[in-house]
């Protein structure tokens, strides 16, 4: 692939993101959607019965997929004929020896981390890589010149990350390194900018506060955990320089941080759809996405599971594009608790790492778990020199007297001295819930 083909793609993006607002944004979409749908219909078997007797026209309110409905039928799912047996051996392979150089038919193979618990492959074609990373290129790093340095930080490498052109050099670096070495090389490389979890993020302003990280990037890029705003904060107070956003995950490019602060959802890239989550307000919802260019693994139509807050109102950037106010995280960690008229209600995890925040200043680190409705287990470490018996007891109060404001007065609450620590490259969940009930639940607006 030419460094060419990148720059084609790069300017191609740039006047996307320049011209495709208001109506001529929505039939350029509803165009690509058709032509999409057309071609994924005649090469994909699983598409092809799911839509039987349906236009392409209404492509918009098709029947929706998952992840697990893509695990269960690749075979069938993708276009290629690459098989998921194939693919697995290579992204296995990959894994074990942390060599990600190997393709199938030139096409990239990965797996995604599996927050979900459940891990997804995908398939990327060569077009499809050079698309992305112009993409990334226009919307990422606006002030691009001659020298740019960009230092990667992934759990797992792909070639998808290492497409280069002279004006950008990429260098991943393995989240399963030891924290000494990955600064070192650092220090070397020098980047001008740095994408990585803000849980690695933070590590890296502990070793700015120790002396022994030495490196000036103008800008910073959140990925794969949620971005809370003390860690926002916190990071760019140590480094001097603005942290964006990058939410992208193993169904594609969804929103990128504008020069202004805002996460702006792709919109020459995918279609967002949402659909609305238990609440007061109505203001959390889960996107249903459709990326307009995958065609190798289709994402037509797809729930994705995470809980959004969108921003209304235009950007003062100029965008007419949507904004995501917080990636708030997976449905699957919403927190249920009973209320005096026995309805359970959902509690964002939002909405609780807030509790945790406003109680007090001394916690530095925690961990939510939810074994059973109504009960919570929470792991702190506090502060050096603060006294661990009385963050808790505030941490306890303020729980509490938050949860009542809720009419959830009955909550089993217990506090634990220390985050176990994580294996490297297991991405940081703060909030988790592993209770699951397969009865219906009565339900109360949540929050």
């Amino acid at each position: 692939m030419s460094k060419l083909d990148i720059v084609t793609a790069y300017m191609a993006a740039r006047w996307r993101s320049a011209t495709l607002h208001g109506p001529q944004l929505s039939a350029w979409q509803h165009r690509r959607g058709v032509a999409l749908v057309n071609s994924v219909r005649r090469a994909s078997s699983f598409y092809r019965e799911l839509w039987a007797g349906l236009p392409d026209d209404d492509w918009r309110t098709f029947p929706t997929v998952d992840k697990q409905a893509m695990m269960a039928a690749f075979d069938r799912f993708t276009t290629t004929g690459i098989t998921r047996e194939m693919a697995m051996l290579v992204a296995l392979d990959a894994e074990q020896r942390r060599d990600f150089s190997a393709t199938i038919d030139g096409h990239t193979v990965g797996l995604s981390s599996g927050t979900s618990g459940h891990r997804g492959l995908f398939l990327v074609s060569p077009q499809e890589q050079t698309r992305w990373a112009g993409t990334i290129l226009a919307r990422a790093i606006p002030d691009l010149r001659p020298g740019h340095r960009v230092a990667f930080f992934l759990r797992a490498n792909s070639r998808l990350y290492e497409r280069t052109s002279s004006a950008v050099q990429f260098r991943f670096f393995d989240l399963m390194e030891p924290l000494a070495a990955v600064i070192a090389a650092l220090n070397d490389f020098r980047p001008r900018l740095i994408v990585g979890p803000p849980s690695l993020l933070g590590q890296l302003v502990d070793a700015i506060a120790q002396g022994t990280l030495r490196v000036h990037p103008t800008r910073l890029i959140s990925v794969a955990e949620v971005l809370e705003p003390h860690d926002r904060t916190r990071i760019e107070a140590a480094f001097q320089a603005p942290v964006g956003e990058v939410y992208q995950c193993t169904e594609g490019l969804v929103a990128v941080t504008c020069a202004r602060g805002s996460l702006h959802v792709q919109e020459d890239v995918l279609v967002l759809q949402t659909e609305p989550l238990v609440t007061a307000d109505g203001s959390r919802v889960t996107p249903v996405l459709t990326d307009l260019w995958r065609y190798t693994q289709p994402i037509i139509r797809y729930r994705l599971g995470d809980v959004l807050r969108l921003e209304p109102g235009r950007c003062v950037c100029g965008s007419t594009w949507r904004r995501i106010a917080a990636i708030e995280g997976r449905q699957d960690d919403l927190c249920w608790f009973a209320q005096s008229n026995g309805a359970l209600r959902v509690v964002f995890p939002d909405a609780l790492r807030r509790m945790v925040l406003l109680a007090t200043d001394g916690i530095v680190e925690y961990r939510i778990e939810q074994h059973a409705p109504s009960a919570l287990h929470l792991q702190i470490d506090v502060e050096v020199g603060q006294d661990f018996d009385a963050v808790a007891r505030q941490l306890r109060a303020t729980i509490r007297a938050e949860l009542l404001q809720y009419d959830c007065s009955d909550v089993a609450l217990t506090i634990e001295q220390g985050v176990p620590s994580r294996q490297p490259g297991v991405k940081r969940r703060r909030v988790v819930c592993t209770w699951r009930t397969m009865e219906p639940m009565p339900m109360a607006g949540g929050q």
